[in-house]
Order: C-alpha cells, then structure tokens, then sequence
C-alpha cells in the first residue's frame, strides 16, 4: 500500500521490555502486517535485547531505553515462580511484580525523549503488556497506543460468569457454567487475600510515580480507551462479550519458522513416536521434578509407545540438574548425566530446538509443556496432543482451558506423580476413542483460521491512528474516540439508566398511589355516591316523562 490522502503510511513504534522474547513475538507480528502495508516500524525495548529483531527486517531503528535485570534478579524471580502457590494468594508473587515495576521509570523517561524528539516520534505505540509506561505516554501526549496479552487484562472488562481474575484463576477453573460454588469463591478470595500487600504496592507505585515527576494516579478503565490484543483465540481463550476496542487476535504466530537442521531431522527420521518437553525457556526445574519426569517416561519406552524424547531446557533451567542420579530399567542403569549430555540414542536434551519444526514433524506424537500463551498457541496450531504443567499466571489458565477443548492431561507442579505422568502420557498417547486426535484436529483447524487476525489487528491499528489523527486540531478534541462506546463519557447513573428507571418507579408509584386514593376515597363514600347516583336517574327518569 503506498502513501496516500486516504491511506497514508505512518511511523508505528513497537515496545517490548521485561518478560522475554516471547513478550516481543506477538508484537512483531502485528508490526509486520503493518509493514507490509508501507508503514515504517522501529522496536525501543531494554539493553542487550536488540537481537530479538533478527528475524525481523522490517524494523528499521531500535531505541535502548536502559539496562535489563542481572541474571540473579531474573533466576530469583522464576524460582520464586516455581514455588508459588496461587491458591494461597497473590502475595507469593509480589516479589517478581516489584521487580518488574521497577523498571517503569526507566520506561517512561525513554519513551518520553522519543516523544519529544519530533525526528523519532512515532504516530502510535504497539506494546506488550508489561510496557505499562506506555498508558501514561498516552496521556501525556495523545498518542493511540495498542497493549497486546497473552490474555485477557485483570480488572477490565468484567465479566460475571469467569470466576476470579485472568493470570489468578485456581487449577480447574473455566466458567461459572462448570465450576463449583467452592472453587467459584475461592477464585474471588485470591485477590482479596492478598488485600494488605496490594496496598503496600499501590502505596509503593504511588510514591516511585511521584519522584519521576508523575502526580496522576495510574491509568485504569474497565473499558479501555486503548486497542486491547489478547494473543489468544477462542476455542482456547473463554467466549465473551468485548468492547471495540478489544480484540481476539491470535494466534500471533509467524507464517514461516526455522526448519529442522540435520541433527534434529536425523533424530526425527529414526523415532517414529517422540515426547517433546518443552517446560519455559526459563524454568528453574528442581532435581525432584525432572527425576519424576523421566521415571515416567521411561516405562514409555520400555511398553514401546515412544521411542524417542526431545527435551528443550535452557542454562539457567538445569541450575538444578543433579547428573549422577540414575534411573533403573530392564535395560540396566541409565545416568541423568548421560541423559543430559547426548550419550544416549534415544533422548535428546538441548539448549535451542526448532520448536514449531518439531512441533509439525509426524514423530512427534506429544507435546509436554508449561501452558504459556506462546507455547499453547503453537501446540494447538500444529495439532499436537498435549501433557500440560502449567508453573504460574496464564499458564494455569491455559492448563484448565487445554483440558477443557479435550486436548490434554493436566499435572499439578506440587503434586504430581511419575506414576501420574506415565498413566497420563499413556492415555494420550493411546487415544483408544480417537477423542484427543478428534479434538486437536478441531482446534488446530480453527487456530489456522484464527491467525489471520494479524491482519484484523493491523486494521484496528490504522483505524485508531487515523481516528487519532483527526480528532485532534490544535491539542482540543473535536470529537470522541469512535471506537468507545458512548457509556465511557457518562455519568453511571446515565449509562445504567438508572434515572430512566427511577423516572419509571416514580410514574408507576404516583398511578398506583393515585389509584389506591381515589379507590379509598370511593370506598369511602360509596354510599353517598350511590345516593347520588341514584338521584341522577331519578331526575333523568322524569325529564325522559315531561
């Protein structure tokens, strides 16, 4: 599309800060639907993080907006994650939301010297979620701005039949539909217990905004003023009703991905039935858990429903790996450490795999996974069967909603068993009713479809931004924004109608009361009426004689 009065082409920043490349994926994505459109798109992301745009020569400028965490901060955080116990409360993760927060000014401050560079602003801002300075830019400057998740955001918009709130929800939790009155209250309480340390927070945040010169409190809305991306589907995400604003738009996932290099292909071409456990490329695995793993899979072997394992974990999640634990089968003795270390024909542990490659190959029969948003997305894409642990936040969302579409087994981080994994592994890998293989079919069939929706995205970008750009005349709006419903501009008591049924009330009170007067009043005095009445015909008798 070239430049033109009617679709002109614009500077679209695209942000991405804390969280990882998984953070930046979607973004990018939606970034190259616009670049294919003529639009010019530049990255501001934190230090070091620069590599993330290699696969992605669209963008033409990257801003560093500051440092990153140290890899100590990072490798607290996930280990405080793996021992988090979301039926205790959020509390157990407030560590990591500090953390993360943290790095708002930083943010801020960076993104408000591009603003104010007129050769580096941009006309709008993409942003992953964890880019909260991107709302206040917003205010400060008019720019539209975009937020992409990986699910719908906590505390907007509400909706009455999905207990407790997206990234909080307990184990098992779908919709009130098929939740019990117990798991529905307690979902409600997992906020609230946690009421004193989200002051604390709110007090925290308050006090950090007020020392980088910010005297407004947070931007919150239940209906956002800004384009909402959840980088889900439904099918995986929970049907509800959206505003215009928001939008189901995943899964943002590339049309292209690495191929499979000899060394994976030659695995793949001899194992005819392969486990792929891929866990978070930052999960911090303790030794107790991977020795469960293992002890289940290799039975697997032994009843020769796999043959081969796959298994994706990175430097940081083997901290734990005790590699002279050995593992006893009928073969003999089996050390982790040649496990681990590629001494084994039949497992192969590595620090990078091309997941989706190996996602599509026919060997691969099960996917083990984490349950993030990426991961689940690209399981369901490439209609894979799936064993799913989900370690926190949309992870166990997204493990309740796998088993919900009839596509996985699910494994409690705290509780699970090797016995667990093994019987698990087996039901799906079996499939005796054909109900898994039906199932993956079915929404990998609708994720295919569903990830076209970059484009749909792409639309709304241009719609705001050319909605934006003329509203404003001289920084005075002349019009409200098109996408918001008009309940956003009014009084509660207006968009509820409430006056309207107060109105109502009092109209129907004044006839009933007025009704129930007259009829006293009738009752009353009906003797004397009924003289009256009778005096009436009386004289009209005589009258009718003369």
């Amino acid at each position: 599309m070239g430049d033109s009065l009617v679709h002109p082409t614009r500077k679209i920043l695209l942000a991405a800060t804390t969280g990882g490349f998984t953070h930046a994926s979607p973004v990018f994505e939606i970034g190259r639907a616009l670049a294919e459109r003529g639009h010019t798109i530049e990255f501001a992301t934190l230090d070091g993080q620069g590599h993330w745009t290699k696969d992605y020569e669209f963008v033409s400028k990257i801003h560093f907006l500051g440092p990153y965490a140290t890899e100590e901060q990072l490798d607290a955080h996930y280990l405080r994650m793996r021992s988090w116990d979301i039926s205790q409360g959020i509390g157990g993760a407030m560590g990591s939301k500090y953390l993360f927060d943290s790095f708002w000014p930083q943010t801020y401050h960076g993104l408000k010297a591009i603003m104010q560079d007129p050769t580096r602003r941009p006309d709008m801002i993409i942003a992953d979620f964890f880019v909260d300075a991107v709302k206040d830019i917003m205010v400060e400057y008019k720019i539209p701005i975009a937020i992409v998740g990986p699910q719908m955001p906590i505390l907007q918009m509400p909706c009455s039949y999905i207990p407790g709130q997206p990234g909080f929800q307990l184990q098992g939790t779908l919709t009130s539909e098929t939740a019990s009155l117990w798991l529905r209250l307690k979902n409600e309480l997992t906020v609230i217990k946690a009421l004193f340390q989200i002051i604390k927070w709110v007090r925290w945040t308050t006090a950090m905004r007020k020392r980088e010169g910010v005297n407004y409190p947070p931007h919150s809305i239940k209906k956002p003023n800004y384009l909402v991306f959840v980088n889900s589907f439904f099918g995986l995400e929970i049907p509800r009703d959206l505003p215009p604003t928001a939008a189901v738009v995943g899964p943002l996932i590339s049309d292209t991905y690495p191929p499979l290099d000899a060394e994976y292909e030659t695995f793949l071409s001899r194992h005819k039935s392969v486990i792929y456990i891929a866990l978070g490329t930052h999960v911090i695995l303790s030794n107790k858990d991977v020795v469960k793993v293992i002890t289940g899979i290799l039975p697997l072997i032994e009843e020769k429903l796999i043959d081969g394992v796959i298994w994706a974990v990175s430097k940081s999640g083997r901290q734990d790996f005790e590699l002279e634990t050995t593992f006893t089968t009928t073969q003999g003795t089996i050390r982790l450490g040649d496990l681990v270390e590629g001494r084994h024909p039949d497992w192969m542990f590595s620090f990078f795999v091309p997941q989706r490659a190996v996602l599509e190959h026919r060997s691969t029969k099960l996917y083990f996974t984490h349950g993030g948003g990426s991961s689940a997305n690209e399981g369901l894409y490439h209609g894979k069967s799936m064993l799913t642990m989900g370690i926190f936040s949309d992870q166990i969302a997204n493990m309740a909603r796998l088993v919900g579409g009839g596509v996985a087994e699910p494994l409690d981080k705290f509780h699970f068993t090797s016995d667990e994994v093994h019987a698990k592994a087996k039901k799906l890998v079996l499939d005796k009713d054909g109900l898994y293989s039906r199932n993956s079919l079915w929404l990998q069939r609708i994720a295919h479809v569903a990830a076209r929706r970059k484009y749909h995205a792409a639309d709304l970008v241009e719609e705001l931004m050319y909605d934006n750009e003329l509203r404003f005349q001289d920084g005075r709006e002349l019009r409200p924004m098109h996408l918001q419903t008009a309940d956003m501009r009014m009084p509660m008591y207006k968009a509820k109608n409430w006056d309207l049924y107060a109105f109502s009330f009092l109209g129907l009170a004044t006839v009933t009361g007025s009704t129930v007067v007259v009829s006293n009043l009738l009752w009353t005095h009906r003797a004397s009426l009924f003289q009256m009445v009778q005096s009436a015909l009386s004289y009209a008798q005589d009258v009718v004689r003369k």
